[in-house]
């Protein structure tokens, strides 16, 4: 055997106890149960709507406490403990506010956390729960979690513990660590299937959050690859996101969350459009800025001055890209500026000062200053480019993960229902290997020094955000020109990807599963991006169970069309089950004793243990090297 492979031996297992005790732990987690695997799709931005949600476990929380607690403790007390777990800081703040707090409260409370803590755990291994432990009381909670308060002998011990954390002041700060930890083993892994940003105010909050998160996984959809793409140096879609920004009125985020300087194209777009009431670029407002308070007028400046910046480069990125056969999405082409018409129709807005009739897609000197400085706002970022690198780090086109197939958007299908293809300098890819070289090209284009290799996969991260065979977008066009600058139904029409007509039938989604190497009885597609239109009777379970579609409505813009304000999906030892979160002010005025209506849609009989999961054959391909190195502990007697 090599003497390299020995040396590294010795120094894992030193001893043939070593080595067997190893075997043993391993082969008795394999009949644990599975851990809790919670999926979110369509954040868009709602970071308040999401972190309820997911400190709350989608209400899954609220329920362990009345299971452990149902017998001891009256309604409201388990209401409070709820509280008090999914926002610490917040209630510690109100409690002190109105005098409610005493040492006899910390000491109640600590006792009644460490045992939720001691309940929800007992699930796991004790090496898992371990290393979700924080560096701060790490030993203290590992004496109280694992030392029962009615032991005889460690009574008073564990009382000491207690007292001691209250009497030094650390009771609140420990208060926060066991909730928090409550919150983190409740979910085991978190599955996010697509768009993050966009559309709300806070997308850096959820980033936050995400980046404290032991185990998450992200499948990017369109409005996240624009984030990525705008970081990775592609200027139509730093100009994409700014427009979709402003559109919505995100300033807080972008100016204050991100600390990207609008000032240049607040500066311009004054001085450009002064006297222009700009009114087809008025912002929708669902929210108010906080911290930077835009007046609607002058950011419906600011969105027409990005947008006609972002005509412009995006006809420049399909000039250098035939091959895209998107033409047609190339508007200042198709205008014509002595009937000042587009496609034939009139338009709305007439007022460009900044297009040279003669050569529609140059851009001015300022526009060029302007997209210049906010090329490089976005790639220097550092706070967004640690959230972009998460995101490429935690995240890619698709994942497998226990029998679930997981992408945001589609995998583009034509209409008799075979893989759709799509040339890519000369060749055809389609289905699974389209997804893998899509996740390839989305990297190049971040992680590749400059060059025209890197120039393609940006321009390729473009045509993720809107191209027509897009996986990630689904749709015929991305009608943002037509939606500003027409009344015309016929040219605004985005015609979907028939995937998203054909999936309600078992044998494509089975076609797809088969595709990805999903061979298991239990096997499932989990998709987002198309909200379920539940007030008009749509389900989000098809294709009898083989196809889930989670986008419910988080996104604010969308519940009114949605009738509803989201679903989680669980999927536990016991079952998959669907949370229909009704509105986000029941979940925000009644966090305590909220609890999302469940929708059980797939029963696991027997019981899911870990030998059933993708990790459980992990573990199998380790015991095996294992017990080969036992075999070799006995013949070289190391």
């Amino acid at each position: 055997m090599n003497e390299k492979y020995l040396n590294l031996l010795k120094e894992n297992y030193p001893t043939k106890t070593h080595l067997v005790d190893e075997i043993i732990g391993l082969k008795a987690k394999l009949y644990l149960p599975k851990g809790t695997e919670y999926f979110f799709s369509d954040l868009h931005g709602e970071a308040k709507a999401f972190i309820h949600l997911l400190r709350s476990a989608g209400g899954n929380i609220r329920d362990k406490t009345s299971q452990y607690f149902g017998d001891t403790l009256v309604k409201k007390d388990q209401d409070d403990l709820a509280n008090l777990i999914y926002n610490p800081e917040r209630e510690l703040v109100r409690l002190k506010e109105e005098n409610l707090i005493d040492d006899d409260w910390y000491t109640i409370n600590i006792h009644r956390l460490v045992n939720l803590f001691r309940f929800v755990s007992t699930k796991y291994p004790k090496d898992t729960v371990k290393n979700k432990f924080p560096t701060n009381y790490k030993e203290i909670i590992d004496e109280l979690l694992y030392t029962n308060d009615s032991e005889f002998n460690k009574k008073l011990y564990y009382e000491k513990i207690i007292e001691n954390i209250i009497k030094y002041k650390a009771a609140d700060d420990f208060i926060i660590v066991l909730s928090s930890l409550i919150q983190r083993v409740s979910v085991d892994s978190l599955h996010i299937v697509g768009d993050i940003y966009d559309r709300g105010p806070e997308p850096n909050i959820i980033m936050d959050e995400l980046l404290t998160f032991p185990n998450v996984d992200i499948q990017w959809g369109n409005h996240d690859i624009a984030w990525m793409g705008a970081c990775s140096g592609n200027k139509a879609l730093v100009a994409a996101c700014l427009c979709n920004a402003i559109s919505y009125n995100n300033f807080d985020f972008v100016e204050e969350g991100y600390g990207i300087n609008l000032r240049p194209l607040y500066e311009f777009s004054m001085k450009t459009y002064r006297d222009d009431p700009c009114e087809r670029f008025m912002p929708r407002i669902f929210e108010e800025n906080i911290y930077d308070k835009v007046n609607k007028d002058v950011a419906a400046k600011m969105y027409k001055a990005m947008s006609v910046i972002r005509f412009k480069l995006d006809g420049k990125l399909l000039e250098r890209n035939p091959e895209f056969h998107m033409d047609d999405r190339n508007f200042l082409k198709h205008i014509d500026f002595t009937k000042m018409t587009y496609k034939g129709v009139e338009l709305l807005d007439k007022n460009f000062p900044t297009i040279d009739k003669k050569d529609p897609l140059k851009l001015s000197l300022e526009e060029k200053f302007i997209i210049d400085i906010l090329q490089k706002e976005f790639s220097k970022n550092i706070l967004l480019n640690e959230h972009i690198k998460f995101m490429y780090n935690n995240g890619s086109m698709y994942k497998i993960s226990n029998g679930s197939l997981l992408f945001h958007g589609c995998i583009p299908l034509n209409p008799d229902g075979s893989f759709q293809e799509i040339k890519i300098k000369g060749k055809a890819y389609k289905g699974k290997e389209l997804m893998d070289l899509f996740d390839k090209l989305a990297r190049d284009a971040y992680f590749l020094p400059e060059s025209e290799e890197k120039q393609y996969a940006k321009d390729i991260v473009w045509y993720l955000v809107c191209g027509k065979k897009s996986p990630l977008f689904g749709k015929s066009q991305y009608s943002y020109f037509e939606n500003l600058l027409v009344d015309d139904k016929e040219l605004k029409k985005e015609e979907m990807n028939p995937y998203y007509d054909l999936n309600k039938k078992e044998d494509i989604c089975n076609m797809i599963l088969d595709e990805f190497n999903l061979k298991d009885q239990r096997r499932r597609i989990i998709n987002g991006h198309v909200p379920v239109k539940v007030k008009e009777g749509k389900k989000p379970v098809r294709a009898n169970g083989k196809l889930y579609v989670i986008d419910g409505g988080i996104s604010k813009p969308y519940q009114k069309k949605t009738g509803i304000a989201g679903y989680t999906l669980m999927y536990n030892s016991h079952h998959i089950a669907l949370a229909e979160h009704v509105s986000y002010k029941n979940i925000r005025d009644n966090m305590g004793s909220y609890t999302p209506k469940i929708y059980e849609t797939e029963k696991l009989i027997p019981r899911m243990l870990i030998k059933d999961t993708d990790e459980g054959e992990k573990i199998r391909e380790r015991i095996l090297v294992l017990e080969e190195l036992l075999e070799i502990f006995d013949r070289t007697k190391i």
